[in-house]
Protein backbone atom coordinates (compact mmCIF):
# COMPACT_ATOMS: atom_id res chain seq x y z
CA UNK A 1 0.00 0.00 0.00
CA UNK A 2 3.05 2.17 1.08
CA UNK A 3 4.45 1.61 -2.87
CA UNK A 4 0.75 2.07 -4.41
CA UNK A 5 0.69 5.56 -2.32
CA UNK A 6 3.84 6.46 -3.68
CA UNK A 7 3.25 5.79 -7.33
CA UNK A 8 0.16 7.08 -7.29
CA UNK A 9 1.49 9.96 -6.11
CA UNK A 10 4.13 10.43 -8.90
CA UNK A 11 1.51 10.00 -11.11
CA UNK A 12 -0.82 12.80 -9.79
CA UNK A 13 -3.44 10.69 -8.65
CA UNK A 14 -3.94 12.04 -5.20
CA UNK A 15 -6.91 10.58 -4.24
CA UNK A 16 -6.09 7.09 -5.28
CA UNK A 17 -2.69 8.32 -3.06
CA UNK A 18 -4.72 9.17 -0.36
CA UNK A 19 -6.42 6.18 0.27
CA UNK A 20 -3.62 4.04 -0.24
CA UNK A 21 -1.46 6.13 2.33
CA UNK A 22 -4.00 6.04 4.71
CA UNK A 23 -4.38 2.60 4.36
CA UNK A 24 0.06 1.87 5.12
CA UNK A 25 -0.22 4.77 8.04
CA UNK A 26 -3.75 2.53 10.11
CA UNK A 27 -2.15 -0.52 9.51
CA UNK A 28 1.47 0.05 10.68
CA UNK A 29 0.84 3.80 12.72
CA UNK A 30 4.06 3.59 14.25
CA UNK A 31 6.08 3.51 11.00
CA UNK A 32 7.82 7.32 10.61
CA UNK A 33 7.71 6.58 6.84
CA UNK A 34 4.27 5.87 6.11
CA UNK A 35 3.06 8.88 8.24
CA UNK A 36 5.67 10.80 6.23
CA UNK A 37 4.03 10.01 3.19
CA UNK A 38 0.65 10.28 4.70
CA UNK A 39 1.54 13.75 5.48
CA UNK A 40 2.63 14.99 2.42
CA UNK A 41 -0.02 13.38 0.48
CA UNK A 42 -2.54 15.41 3.01
CA UNK A 43 -0.80 18.71 1.66
CA UNK A 44 -0.98 18.19 -2.04
CA UNK A 45 -4.21 17.10 -1.34
CA UNK A 46 -4.73 20.63 0.35
CA UNK A 47 -6.18 19.26 3.60
CA UNK A 48 -3.42 21.49 5.80
CA UNK A 49 -4.58 20.82 8.86
CA UNK A 50 -4.49 16.85 9.06
CA UNK A 51 -0.83 17.59 7.65
CA UNK A 52 0.29 19.06 10.87
CA UNK A 53 -1.67 16.89 12.93
CA UNK A 54 0.81 13.86 11.83
CA UNK A 55 3.68 16.20 11.91
CA UNK A 56 3.24 17.01 15.63
CA UNK A 57 2.50 13.35 16.83
CA UNK A 58 5.54 12.85 14.36
CA UNK A 59 7.66 15.02 16.82
CA UNK A 60 6.32 13.44 20.05
CA UNK A 61 7.73 10.40 18.82
CA UNK A 62 11.06 11.97 17.79
CA UNK A 63 11.41 14.93 19.93
CA UNK A 64 14.75 15.52 18.86
CA UNK A 65 14.03 15.45 15.27
CA UNK A 66 12.79 19.51 14.84
CA UNK A 67 12.26 19.10 10.83
CA UNK A 68 8.86 17.75 12.29
CA UNK A 69 7.91 21.13 13.64
CA UNK A 70 9.32 23.14 10.34
CA UNK A 71 6.94 20.61 8.60
CA UNK A 72 4.37 22.10 10.32
CA UNK A 73 5.19 25.22 10.45
CA UNK A 74 4.84 25.32 6.46
CA UNK A 75 1.48 23.59 6.40
CA UNK A 76 0.21 26.45 8.50
CA UNK A 77 1.46 29.11 6.57
CA UNK A 78 0.37 27.40 3.14
CA UNK A 79 -2.78 28.24 5.01
CA UNK A 80 -2.21 31.77 6.14
CA UNK A 81 -2.33 31.05 9.73
CA UNK A 82 0.76 33.13 10.79
CA UNK A 83 0.43 33.22 14.59
CA UNK A 84 0.43 29.43 14.54
CA UNK A 85 3.69 29.38 12.61
CA UNK A 86 5.41 31.62 14.86
CA UNK A 87 4.12 29.84 17.81
CA UNK A 88 5.95 26.46 15.94
CA UNK A 89 9.00 28.23 14.97
CA UNK A 90 9.37 29.55 18.83
CA UNK A 91 8.79 26.12 19.74
CA UNK A 92 11.99 25.14 17.47
CA UNK A 93 13.80 28.27 18.81
CA UNK A 94 13.80 27.30 22.43
CA UNK A 95 15.11 23.63 21.35
CA UNK A 96 17.89 24.27 19.18
CA UNK A 97 18.42 28.33 19.97
CA UNK A 98 18.47 31.76 17.98
CA UNK A 99 19.35 31.14 14.73
CA UNK A 100 19.15 33.87 11.84
CA UNK A 101 17.35 32.50 8.97
CA UNK A 102 14.55 31.48 11.66
CA UNK A 103 14.52 35.16 13.54
CA UNK A 104 14.33 36.64 9.75
CA UNK A 105 11.47 34.91 9.03
CA UNK A 106 9.85 35.79 12.01
CA UNK A 107 10.50 39.30 11.49
CA UNK A 108 8.61 38.46 8.28
CA UNK A 109 5.71 36.86 9.44
CA UNK A 110 5.16 39.53 11.80
CA UNK A 111 5.47 42.50 9.26
CA UNK A 112 3.10 40.78 7.02
CA UNK A 113 1.07 41.33 10.03
CA UNK A 114 1.73 44.50 10.22
CA UNK A 115 3.19 43.92 13.76
CA UNK A 116 6.53 45.93 13.74
CA UNK A 117 7.23 46.21 17.20
CA UNK A 118 7.44 42.29 16.95
CA UNK A 119 9.29 42.09 14.18
CA UNK A 120 12.05 44.24 15.80
CA UNK A 121 11.83 42.49 18.93
CA UNK A 122 13.05 39.25 16.88
CA UNK A 123 15.78 41.43 16.02
CA UNK A 124 16.73 42.20 19.21
CA UNK A 125 16.97 38.40 19.68
CA UNK A 126 19.58 38.69 17.36
CA UNK A 127 21.50 41.19 18.38
CA UNK A 128 21.77 39.63 21.62
CA UNK A 129 22.95 36.65 20.75
CA UNK A 130 25.95 38.38 18.53
CA UNK A 131 26.36 41.59 20.26
CA UNK A 132 29.34 42.55 18.25
CA UNK A 133 27.89 41.80 15.17
CA UNK A 134 26.94 45.63 13.57
CA UNK A 135 25.10 43.61 10.47
CA UNK A 136 22.30 42.84 12.94
CA UNK A 137 21.89 46.43 14.27
CA UNK A 138 21.86 47.75 10.81
CA UNK A 139 18.77 45.11 9.85
CA UNK A 140 17.23 46.82 12.91
CA UNK A 141 18.04 50.41 11.62
CA UNK A 142 16.28 49.07 8.29
CA UNK A 143 13.02 47.73 9.72
CA UNK A 144 12.75 51.37 11.79
CA UNK A 145 13.78 53.36 8.61
CA UNK A 146 11.16 51.10 6.30
CA UNK A 147 8.61 51.68 8.58
CA UNK A 148 8.69 55.72 8.83
CA UNK A 149 10.39 55.22 12.52
CA UNK A 150 13.32 57.92 12.38
CA UNK A 151 13.94 58.39 16.08
CA UNK A 152 14.22 54.82 16.57
CA UNK A 153 16.87 54.37 13.35
CA UNK A 154 18.81 56.92 14.65
CA UNK A 155 18.94 55.33 18.32
CA UNK A 156 19.66 51.90 16.58
CA UNK A 157 22.65 54.02 14.72
CA UNK A 158 23.65 54.97 17.83
CA UNK A 159 24.12 52.37 19.42
CA UNK A 160 26.00 50.75 16.54
CA UNK A 161 28.85 53.77 16.69
CA UNK A 162 28.95 52.81 20.73
CA UNK A 163 29.89 49.50 19.55
CA UNK A 164 32.43 50.52 16.68
CA UNK A 165 32.03 54.19 15.58
CA UNK A 166 34.96 53.77 12.40
CA UNK A 167 32.56 50.72 10.87
CA UNK A 168 31.18 51.70 7.29
CA UNK A 169 27.71 50.18 7.88
CA UNK A 170 27.47 52.64 10.17
CA UNK A 171 27.57 55.32 7.13
CA UNK A 172 25.94 53.60 4.71
CA UNK A 173 22.98 53.39 7.76
CA UNK A 174 23.29 57.19 7.64
CA UNK A 175 23.41 57.80 4.54
CA UNK A 176 19.85 55.67 3.95
CA UNK A 177 18.56 57.70 7.03
CA UNK A 178 19.48 60.98 5.71
CA UNK A 179 18.48 60.40 1.95
CA UNK A 180 14.70 59.37 3.56
CA UNK A 181 14.85 62.59 5.58
CA UNK A 182 15.11 64.44 2.29
CA UNK A 183 18.86 65.49 3.02
CA UNK A 184 20.80 64.11 -0.17
CA UNK A 185 24.40 66.44 0.32
CA UNK A 186 24.56 64.71 3.92
CA UNK A 187 23.53 61.03 2.80
CA UNK A 188 26.29 61.18 -0.34
CA UNK A 189 28.82 62.47 2.26
CA UNK A 190 28.03 59.53 4.44
CA UNK A 191 27.99 57.19 1.39
CA UNK A 192 31.29 58.28 0.64
CA UNK A 193 32.65 57.73 3.76
CA UNK A 194 31.68 54.17 3.84
CA UNK A 195 33.06 53.92 0.18
CA UNK A 196 37.03 55.03 1.55
CA UNK A 197 37.08 52.05 3.57
CA UNK A 198 38.30 49.15 2.70
CA UNK A 199 36.15 47.21 5.83
CA UNK A 200 33.35 47.53 3.27
CA UNK A 201 33.27 44.32 0.99
CA UNK A 202 33.71 45.52 -3.02
CA UNK A 203 30.24 43.58 -3.62
CA UNK A 204 28.16 45.92 -1.25
CA UNK A 205 29.52 48.58 -3.03
CA UNK A 206 29.08 47.22 -6.13
CA UNK A 207 25.31 46.58 -4.99
CA UNK A 208 24.86 50.34 -4.41
CA UNK A 209 26.35 51.74 -7.85
CA UNK A 210 24.02 49.18 -9.63
CA UNK A 211 21.03 51.76 -8.41
CA UNK A 212 22.73 54.67 -9.74
CA UNK A 213 22.99 52.92 -13.89
CA UNK A 214 19.29 53.89 -14.46
CA UNK A 215 19.78 57.11 -13.01
CA UNK A 216 23.29 58.42 -14.31
CA UNK A 217 22.07 59.39 -18.54
CA UNK A 218 19.48 61.77 -17.25
CA UNK A 219 20.81 63.42 -14.09
CA UNK A 220 23.95 65.13 -14.05
CA UNK A 221 24.11 65.31 -10.17
CA UNK A 222 23.87 61.45 -10.02
CA UNK A 223 26.72 60.86 -13.07
CA UNK A 224 28.97 62.86 -10.34
CA UNK A 225 27.79 60.91 -7.15
CA UNK A 226 28.44 57.71 -9.32
CA UNK A 227 31.92 58.84 -10.32
CA UNK A 228 33.01 60.09 -7.21
CA UNK A 229 32.27 56.96 -5.24
CA UNK A 230 33.15 54.06 -8.11
CA UNK A 231 36.23 56.24 -8.22
CA UNK A 232 36.64 55.66 -4.33
CA UNK A 233 36.10 51.86 -4.91
CA UNK A 234 38.52 51.49 -7.29
CA UNK A 235 40.84 53.13 -4.80
CA UNK A 236 40.38 50.98 -2.20
CA UNK A 237 40.21 47.56 -3.71
CA UNK A 238 43.25 48.34 -5.88
CA UNK A 239 43.89 44.54 -6.02
CA UNK A 240 40.21 43.84 -6.90
CA UNK A 241 39.39 43.65 -10.91
CA UNK A 242 35.69 44.16 -10.64
CA UNK A 243 36.08 47.67 -8.91
CA UNK A 244 38.32 48.49 -11.75
CA UNK A 245 35.91 47.58 -14.44
CA UNK A 246 32.95 49.24 -12.35
CA UNK A 247 34.88 52.52 -12.06
CA UNK A 248 35.76 52.23 -16.02
CA UNK A 249 31.70 51.33 -16.77
CA UNK A 250 30.81 54.87 -15.36
CA UNK A 251 33.69 56.74 -17.19
CA UNK A 252 32.60 54.85 -20.30
CA UNK A 253 28.95 55.99 -20.18
CA UNK A 254 29.86 59.66 -19.52
CA UNK A 255 32.33 59.72 -22.53
CA UNK A 256 35.86 59.66 -20.65
CA UNK A 257 36.82 57.28 -23.47
CA UNK A 258 40.82 57.67 -22.64
CA UNK A 259 40.24 56.94 -18.66
CA UNK A 260 37.81 54.14 -18.87
CA UNK A 261 40.80 52.63 -21.14
CA UNK A 262 43.07 52.63 -18.34
CA UNK A 263 40.85 51.45 -15.82
CA UNK A 264 39.56 48.57 -18.23
CA UNK A 265 43.33 47.18 -19.03
CA UNK A 266 43.91 47.64 -14.75
CA UNK A 267 40.89 45.02 -14.61
CA UNK A 268 42.35 42.60 -16.96
CA UNK A 269 45.76 42.82 -15.62
CA UNK A 270 44.45 41.02 -12.76
CA UNK A 271 41.72 39.17 -14.37
CA UNK A 272 42.17 38.31 -17.98
CA UNK A 273 39.23 36.07 -18.49
CA UNK A 274 36.64 38.79 -17.88
CA UNK A 275 34.99 38.68 -21.76
CA UNK A 276 32.92 42.20 -20.63
CA UNK A 277 35.78 44.06 -19.85
CA UNK A 278 37.46 43.13 -23.53
CA UNK A 279 34.74 43.61 -24.99
CA UNK A 280 34.00 47.16 -23.64
CA UNK A 281 37.87 47.97 -24.15
CA UNK A 282 37.37 46.95 -27.74
CA UNK A 283 34.59 49.43 -27.94
CA UNK A 284 36.32 52.35 -26.29
CA UNK A 285 39.43 51.72 -28.94
CA UNK A 286 37.08 51.78 -32.03
CA UNK A 287 35.49 55.65 -30.21
CA UNK A 288 39.16 56.75 -29.68
CA UNK A 289 39.78 55.84 -33.11
CA UNK A 290 43.07 53.63 -31.88
CA UNK A 291 42.30 50.94 -34.52
CA UNK A 292 46.34 49.79 -33.97
CA UNK A 293 45.32 49.39 -30.35
CA UNK A 294 42.18 48.07 -31.04
CA UNK A 295 43.59 45.03 -33.23
CA UNK A 296 46.31 44.32 -31.05
CA UNK A 297 43.73 43.78 -27.94
CA UNK A 298 41.54 42.03 -29.81
CA UNK A 299 44.25 39.24 -30.92
CA UNK A 300 44.90 39.15 -27.16
CA UNK A 301 41.57 38.25 -26.29
CA UNK A 302 41.08 35.77 -29.32
CA UNK A 303 43.94 33.98 -27.74
CA UNK A 304 41.83 33.51 -24.12
CA UNK A 305 38.60 33.31 -25.95
CA UNK A 306 38.89 31.60 -29.16
CA UNK A 307 35.24 30.42 -29.53
CA UNK A 308 33.67 34.20 -28.87
CA UNK A 309 32.81 35.57 -32.73
CA UNK A 310 32.24 38.69 -31.50
CA UNK A 311 36.06 39.20 -31.00
CA UNK A 312 36.67 38.29 -34.27
CA UNK A 313 33.81 40.97 -35.35
CA UNK A 314 36.34 43.72 -33.65
CA UNK A 315 39.37 42.29 -34.45
CA UNK A 316 37.95 42.31 -38.26
CA UNK A 317 37.11 45.96 -38.02
CA UNK A 318 40.35 46.83 -36.58
CA UNK A 319 42.25 45.37 -39.38
CA UNK A 320 39.89 46.40 -41.97
CA UNK A 321 40.56 50.00 -40.47
CA UNK A 322 44.46 49.87 -40.44
CA UNK A 323 43.86 48.50 -44.19
CA UNK A 324 45.08 44.89 -43.47
CA UNK A 325 42.34 43.96 -45.76
CA UNK A 326 43.39 40.39 -45.96
CA UNK A 327 43.81 39.28 -42.23
CA UNK A 328 40.59 41.57 -41.96
CA UNK A 329 38.76 39.48 -44.63
CA UNK A 330 39.82 36.27 -42.61
CA UNK A 331 38.77 36.97 -39.54
CA UNK A 332 35.85 38.20 -40.69
CA UNK A 333 34.90 34.78 -41.95
CA UNK A 334 36.18 33.22 -39.04
CA UNK A 335 33.78 34.57 -36.94
CA UNK A 336 30.78 34.62 -38.80
CA UNK A 337 30.83 30.74 -39.26
CA UNK A 338 30.64 31.05 -35.01
CA UNK A 339 27.78 33.05 -34.89
CA UNK A 340 24.43 30.92 -33.29
CA UNK A 341 21.38 32.59 -33.42
CA UNK A 342 21.95 36.37 -34.11
CA UNK A 343 21.07 38.09 -36.85
CA UNK A 344 22.32 41.17 -35.72
CA UNK A 345 25.67 40.33 -35.40
CA UNK A 346 25.77 38.08 -38.32
CA UNK A 347 24.55 41.28 -40.47
CA UNK A 348 27.11 43.27 -39.30
CA UNK A 349 30.03 40.18 -40.27
CA UNK A 350 28.49 40.70 -43.71
CA UNK A 351 28.05 44.36 -43.88
CA UNK A 352 31.85 44.39 -42.90
CA UNK A 353 32.43 41.64 -45.94
CA UNK A 354 31.07 43.74 -47.88
CA UNK A 355 33.28 46.69 -47.00
CA UNK A 356 36.13 44.80 -46.61
CA UNK A 357 35.76 42.63 -50.08
CA UNK A 358 35.22 46.26 -52.41
CA UNK A 359 38.42 47.16 -50.91
CA UNK A 360 40.30 44.03 -52.15
CA UNK A 361 38.46 44.94 -55.23
CA UNK A 362 36.94 41.47 -54.85
CA UNK A 363 33.40 43.01 -56.18
CA UNK A 364 31.97 39.91 -56.69
CA UNK A 365 32.30 38.78 -53.27
CA UNK A 366 31.49 42.33 -51.65
CA UNK A 367 27.76 42.46 -53.50
CA UNK A 368 26.91 38.89 -51.79
CA UNK A 369 27.85 39.74 -48.76
CA UNK A 370 25.93 43.25 -48.84
CA UNK A 371 23.38 40.99 -50.14
CA UNK A 372 23.62 38.75 -47.44
CA UNK A 373 23.09 41.85 -45.31
CA UNK A 374 20.54 43.28 -46.58
CA UNK A 375 18.41 39.61 -46.48
CA UNK A 376 18.72 39.83 -43.11
CA UNK A 377 17.50 43.77 -42.36
CA UNK A 378 16.76 45.59 -45.26
CA UNK A 379 16.27 48.56 -43.74
CA UNK A 380 20.06 49.22 -42.33
CA UNK A 381 20.59 52.57 -43.66
CA UNK A 382 24.25 51.74 -42.77
CA UNK A 383 24.36 48.41 -45.42
CA UNK A 384 22.06 50.54 -47.83
CA UNK A 385 24.30 53.51 -47.72
CA UNK A 386 27.53 51.57 -47.79
CA UNK A 387 26.71 49.30 -50.75
CA UNK A 388 24.79 52.52 -53.02
CA UNK A 389 28.17 54.19 -52.27
CA UNK A 390 30.75 51.90 -53.51
CA UNK A 391 28.72 51.00 -56.34
CA UNK A 392 28.81 54.36 -57.25
CA UNK A 393 32.53 54.43 -57.02
CA UNK A 394 32.43 51.33 -59.42
CA UNK A 395 30.06 53.35 -61.63
CA UNK A 396 27.89 50.11 -61.61
CA UNK A 397 24.34 49.39 -61.21
CA UNK A 398 23.84 53.07 -60.68
CA UNK A 399 19.65 52.47 -60.56
CA UNK A 400 20.10 50.16 -57.36
CA UNK A 401 22.63 52.41 -56.02
CA UNK A 402 20.28 55.16 -56.50
CA UNK A 403 17.14 53.15 -54.68
CA UNK A 404 19.33 52.21 -51.77
CA UNK A 405 21.05 55.77 -50.69
CA UNK A 406 17.45 57.23 -51.35
CA UNK A 407 16.19 54.35 -49.12
CA UNK A 408 18.44 55.36 -46.37
CA UNK A 409 18.16 58.99 -46.84
CA UNK A 410 14.57 58.25 -45.85
CA UNK A 411 15.08 56.21 -43.11
CA UNK A 412 18.19 58.53 -41.74
CA UNK A 413 17.09 62.55 -42.88
CA UNK A 414 19.42 65.05 -42.81
CA UNK A 415 22.50 62.64 -42.13
CA UNK A 416 25.42 64.19 -44.43
CA UNK A 417 27.38 61.24 -45.37
CA UNK A 418 23.66 59.62 -46.70
CA UNK A 419 22.98 62.73 -48.61
CA UNK A 420 26.66 63.11 -49.46
CA UNK A 421 26.27 59.25 -51.02
CA UNK A 422 23.03 60.20 -53.09
CA UNK A 423 24.72 63.09 -54.30
CA UNK A 424 27.47 61.18 -55.68
CA UNK A 425 25.38 58.62 -57.30
CA UNK A 426 23.22 61.52 -59.23
CA UNK A 427 26.78 63.03 -60.53
CA UNK A 428 27.83 59.62 -61.66
CA UNK A 429 24.56 59.39 -63.33
CA UNK A 430 25.23 62.61 -64.84
CA UNK A 431 22.45 64.40 -63.09
CA UNK A 432 24.38 67.20 -62.10
CA UNK A 433 21.88 69.97 -61.15
CA UNK A 434 20.24 67.34 -58.94
CA UNK A 435 23.52 66.26 -57.85
CA UNK A 436 24.43 69.71 -56.52
CA UNK A 437 20.99 70.07 -54.91
CA UNK A 438 21.76 67.60 -52.58
CA UNK A 439 25.32 68.42 -52.04
CA UNK A 440 23.82 71.45 -50.48
CA UNK A 441 21.76 69.43 -48.13
CA UNK A 442 24.91 67.51 -47.09
CA UNK A 443 27.17 70.53 -46.13
CA UNK A 444 24.16 72.32 -44.95
CA UNK A 445 23.58 69.29 -42.13
CA UNK A 446 26.66 69.49 -41.17
CA UNK A 447 29.19 68.36 -43.73
CA UNK A 448 30.60 71.58 -44.21
CA UNK A 449 34.16 70.51 -42.78
CA UNK A 450 34.15 66.73 -44.37
CA UNK A 451 36.42 66.74 -46.74
CA UNK A 452 35.16 63.93 -49.59
CA UNK A 453 31.88 66.24 -49.31
CA UNK A 454 33.56 69.29 -50.12
CA UNK A 455 35.20 67.50 -53.05
CA UNK A 456 32.50 66.08 -54.39
CA UNK A 457 30.71 69.45 -54.31
CA UNK A 458 33.85 71.11 -56.12
CA UNK A 459 33.50 68.17 -58.95
CA UNK A 460 30.19 68.55 -59.00
CA UNK A 461 30.88 72.80 -59.79
CA UNK A 462 33.51 72.09 -61.92
CA UNK A 463 30.58 70.20 -64.56
CA UNK A 464 28.05 72.78 -64.15
CA UNK A 465 31.30 75.50 -65.55
CA UNK A 466 31.66 76.79 -62.47
CA UNK A 467 35.72 76.42 -62.27
CA UNK A 468 36.23 79.43 -60.10
CA UNK A 469 33.62 77.82 -56.97
CA UNK A 470 34.97 74.61 -57.97
CA UNK A 471 38.56 75.36 -56.81
CA UNK A 472 37.58 76.92 -53.68
CA UNK A 473 35.92 73.83 -53.03
CA UNK A 474 38.69 71.77 -53.83
CA UNK A 475 40.88 74.19 -51.56
CA UNK A 476 38.67 73.90 -48.58
CA UNK A 477 38.69 70.29 -49.16
CA UNK A 478 42.44 70.14 -49.26
CA UNK A 479 42.90 71.53 -45.56
CA UNK A 480 40.71 69.43 -43.99
CA UNK A 481 43.06 66.33 -45.48
CA UNK A 482 40.46 63.99 -46.31
CA UNK A 483 40.46 63.86 -50.09
CA UNK A 484 41.58 61.82 -53.18
CA UNK A 485 44.61 61.13 -54.62
CA UNK A 486 43.40 63.06 -57.28
CA UNK A 487 42.86 66.42 -55.43
CA UNK A 488 46.20 67.70 -55.41
CA UNK A 489 46.36 67.37 -59.07
CA UNK A 490 42.92 69.54 -59.63
CA UNK A 491 44.00 72.08 -57.73
CA UNK A 492 47.08 72.39 -59.09
CA UNK A 493 46.07 72.23 -62.93
CA UNK A 494 42.54 73.82 -61.94
CA UNK A 495 40.82 70.75 -63.92
CA UNK A 496 39.26 67.75 -63.25
CA UNK A 497 40.52 64.29 -63.18
CA UNK A 498 37.95 61.33 -62.47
Amino acid sequence: MFELAAIYNQKSKISDALFFAKSAAELDPKNEWYQLLLANTYEKSGKFNDAVVIYEQLYKLHPDRVEYLFNASDAYLMQGKLNEAIKLYDKIEEKIGVNREMIQQKQRLYLKMGKVNEAAAELEKLIQSEPGNLDNYSLLVELWQVNNQPEKARATIKRMEAIDPDNPGIALALAEQFRSEGDRAASFEQLKKAFASPQLASEVKIRILTSYLPLVETSPEMMDQSLALSKLLSQTHPGEANPQSVYADFLNINKQYSEARTLYRASLAIDKKNLQAWQQLLIIESELRDYASMEQEAEEALGLFPDQSVLYLFSGIAASQNKNYETAAKKLLSGSKLVVDNDQQLMEFYSNLGDVYDKLKKFEDSDKYYQKAINIDGNNVYVLNNWSYYLSLRNEQLEKAAEMSKRSNELSPNNPSFLDTYGWILYMQAKYSDALIWLDKAIAAGGAENGTILEHYGDTLFKLGKITEAFDYWTRAKKTGDHTELLDKKINDKKLYE
